[in-house]
């Protein structure tokens, strides 16, 4: 049978329905008239000028109808190694941290201060128990990393951070939470959401009571954490401008929200002194304090 007979055959043998005979058919056309080789060496001179998703979308279309040729097999994970490479490059870029290696001024991941990570990271661990299949925003997001945690149950998550990476220290996550950089949470408004968390933030905003009314216009809970002054205030860290008792963070929370809500429940958590390990209560004298802030009825 022709190429062209084989085609017509095909083509009708799919428009009554047999579509598996169909796809066979034009199968072995395309095998006859297909050189793999010349595909896959498409494909590697694709990679090597930077088009690396022609280069997936040749090896991929060349393995469908050669099946598993060798070279093909090998350049596919050739590729997704250099992908895998290329997505976390950034995390060694100068200046990620921020501009002071011995003060950092976003945790990252790999930072040297691995304490700090396990701390931040109890934090979005216990928010993303709180607000599976939610609508997160996270604000003050960094480098994304605690953005990519909640997108392991949140339905939805959207970073927002001050910071303004450059194109090779842009963060990249698997996760597809939306991160928007250049965002001042101290001015700009958000967008809609049922909740919020505020990690490692507050404590750095200029006009943290503006950030938080705002932070309220947009969602009815936000779980929040802020240091313990006398263990990590402004005398110590250079990034933080707030230094608030527990009961001034309480009052903030609360007065901001007022502008928006009947009224406001805080159900507290702390890390204590050493400990990454976050519990239920209510301590003035911890390390970190967590609140767990809800909202009531929006004011008309």
């Amino acid at each position: 049978m022709s190429a062209t007979d084989l085609h017509s055959s095909a083509v009708a043998a799919i428009g009554e329905g047999r579509v598996d005979e169909g796809r066979e058919q034009l199968l072995e056309l395309v095998r006859a008239q297909l050189d793999v080789e010349h595909v896959n060496d498409l494909a590697v001179a694709s990679q090597m000028t930077g088009r690396l998703d022609e280069a997936q979308v040749l090896l991929e279309a060349g393995r469908a109808v050669a099946g598993d040729h060798p070279d093909l097999v090998e350049n596919l994970a050739a590729l997704a190694e250099l992908r895998a490479r290329r997505a976390s490059a950034w995390r060694s870029e100068k200046g990620v941290g921020g501009s002071d290696p011995l003060m950092w001024e976003r945790a990252f991941p790999s930072m040297p201060n691995h304490g700090t990570m396990g701390e931040h990271c109890t934090r979005y661990a216990f928010a993303m128990s709180r607000l599976g299949g939610r609508d997160v925003l996270d604000l003050g997001c960094g480098t994304g990393y605690g953005s990519e945690m909640l997108t392991w149950s949140a339905a939805r998550v959207r970073g927002f951070d001050l910071w303004q990476p450059e194109p090779h220290q842009r963060p990249s996550w698997p996760g597809g939470a939306e991160l928007n950089y250049g965002h001042d949470l101290c001015t700009d408004e958000l967008p809609r959401a049922t909740a919020a968390t505020m990690f490692e933030v507050i404590e750095h905003l200029p006009d943290a009571p503006a950030a938080l009314r705002i932070a309220w216009g947009a969602v009815e809970e936000i779980i929040a954490s802020f240091p313990n002054p006398v263990y990590h205030g402004s005398h110590m860290n250079q990034w933080h401008v707030n230094d608030w008792t527990l009961g001034e963070f309480e009052q903030q929370l609360c007065g901001s929200a007022a502008h928006h809500f009947e009224s406001i429940e805080l159900e507290h958590f702390l890390q204590p002194r050493g400990s990454v390990l976050l519990h239920p209560g209510r301590d003035p004298d911890a390390s970190f304090w967590v609140v767990v802030a809800r909202a009531g009825s929006r004011k008309s």
